[in-house]
C-alpha cells in the first residue's frame, strides 16, 4: 500500500516567519473601497504606504486581497491596521482550521469556502476576514471575483450597506459564504440521491459507484470540519458583547447563524445518506451476485437431464436397440433438444428466469 508523504510542519511560535502555504498562484492585489451614504471610491493598492494615505477615517473602509504569494506585501498591510503576526500567520496558513477570535481589537475569521468544478470535484478554497472599529479586510486565495455581488450593490446604492458600518460589510461577507454552503450541500446531496436511484436498479452495474460514495465521504468530512468549528464559534460571538458588532446589527449576524445552522444540518443528512448509499452498495453487489448464480443454476438445471441422456446413451452396451436404428442419432438430438426447450419455457412461465 502507498503511504502518504507527511509534511513536516514547522513550529511558527520559535520561528515567527511568514510563509504562504498553500496551493494557488496567484499574484497579490490590493482593492480599497471607501464608501459612506453619499460618496464611494474605489482604489488599487500597491504598497503599504499607499494603504494608509488612502484610507478615510471618517468612512468604513473595505480592502480586499486577493492571492497570498506576496507575503511582504501582506505583512506591510497587516501592520498598518496593527493585526498580530500569529493572526498574519493564520492568514496564510490555508490549512488552518476554522475559527473565530478576537484579540487586539480585531475580529479574525478563519474560513473555507468550497465550489464544485465542471468534473464535480470540491475545491477548496482558504478564506479570512478581519473586522476592526471602521474597516473590513478580507483576505483570498484565488483571483475569482467571490464577493462580486457585494462590490456591485456598493457602486449601485443597492440595500442597506452604503448606510451601515464595518459590522454590517463583516456579515455580509460571511453571509456569501455561508450560502456558498448550502449551494454546494444541495449540488452534493442532488450527485447521492441520484446514485442512490441507480443502485436501486439491482441488475445495474454502476461503473465506478464504490470510488464515488468514497468521494462523496470525502467531501462530507472536508465540510464538517468547516462547518462544524465555525458553528460553533459564530453562537459563541453572538453570545459575547464584542465593541465591534453593534447591537441594531444583531439581528442579520442571528440570521447568518440561521444559514449555518441549515448547513449543519444538511451535513448530517450527508452522512445518513452516504451511510445508506455504502449499504445499498453492498447489497446491490449481493443482489447481483445472487441474480448471476440464479441464471447459472438454471442454465445447470436445463442440461442436468441432457447430461443423464448423453450418460445413458454412451454406456454402448450390446443390446442397445438405438445403437442399430438409423435414425437414432437424429432422435438423440430432437429428445434433448425439445427436453431443453420445455424446462426453459417451464422456469420462463413459473418467472424464474
Amino acid at each position: 500500500m502507498k503511504r502518504r508523504k507527511l509534511h513536516r510542519v514547522e513550529d511558527s511560535l520559535l520561528l515567527e516567519n511568514l510563509e504562504y502555504r498553500g496551493s494557488y498562484s496567484v499574484d497579490t492585489t490590493v482593492e480599497l473601497i471607501s464608501f459612506d451614504r453619499d460618496t464611494l471610491r474605489h482604489k488599487r493598492i500597491n504598497s503599504a504606504a499607499g494603504l494608509t494615505a488612502a484610507i478615510d477615517p471618517q468612512k468604513v473602509n473595505w480592502v480586499h486581497v486577493r492571492g497570498l504569494s506576496n507575503t511582504a506585501l501582506i505583512s506591510d498591510l497587516c501592520t498598518v491596521f496593527d493585526i498580530q503576526r500569529l493572526s498574519v500567520q493564520d492568514i496564510l496558513n490555508a490549512d488552518h482550521i476554522a475559527k473565530i477570535e478576537e484579540s487586539n481589537g480585531h475580529l479574525l475569521v478563519i474560513i473555507d469556502v468550497f465550489d464544485y468544478n465542471e468534473n464535480n470535484v470540491l475545491m477548496r478554497e482558504h478564506l479570512s476576514i478581519v473586522l476592526g472599529k471602521n474597516f473590513v479586510i478580507s483576505f483570498q486565495e484565488s483571483a475569482d471575483n467571490r464577493f462580486k455581488m457585494i462590490a456591485d450593490a456598493l457602486s449601485d446604492k443597492l440595500g442597506h450597506v452604503r448606510c451601515r458600518q464595518a459590522d454590517y460589510l463583516f456579515n455580509l461577507l460571511m453571509s456569501t459564504v455561508v450560502d456558498r454552503y448550502l449551494e454546494e450541500l444541495e449540488i452534493q446531496q442532488n450527485m447521492m440521491l441520484d446514485l442512490e436511484d441507480l443502485l436501486m436498479e439491482f441488475r445495474t452495474n454502476i461503473e465506478g459507484a464504490g470510488r464515488k460514495i468514497q468521494d462523496y465521504r470525502k467531501d462530507y468530512l472536508t465540510l464538517k470540519k468547516s462547518i462544524f468549528p465555525i458553528r460553533e464559534q459564530f453562537a459563541h460571538l453572538l453570545v459575547l458583547d464584542s465593541p465591534l458588532i453593534a447591537e441594531s446589527t444583531h439581528i442579520y449576524f442571528k440570521d447568518t447563524y440561521d444559514h449555518l445552522q441549515q448547513a449543519y444540518m444538511m451535513v448530517e443528512s450527508c452522512r445518513e445518506t452516504i451511510v445508506s448509499l455504502l449499504d445499498l452498495y453492498l447489497a446491490n453487489n449481493d443482489l447481483r451476485m445472487n441474480h448471476i448464480m440464479k441464471q447459472l443454476t438454471v442454465v445447470s438445471t436445463v442440461f442436468i437431464p441432457l447430461t443423464f441422456l448423453v450418460g445413458v446413451w454412451g454406456m454402448n452396451f450390446h443390446f442397445m436397440p438405438e445403437l442399430d436404428w438409423t435414425y437414432g442419432y437424429l432422435a438423440a438430438w430432437l429428445v434433448m433438444l425439445g427436453i431443453g426447450v420445455l424446462i426453459y419455457f417451464y422456469f420462463k412461465r413459473k418467472k424464474w428466469y
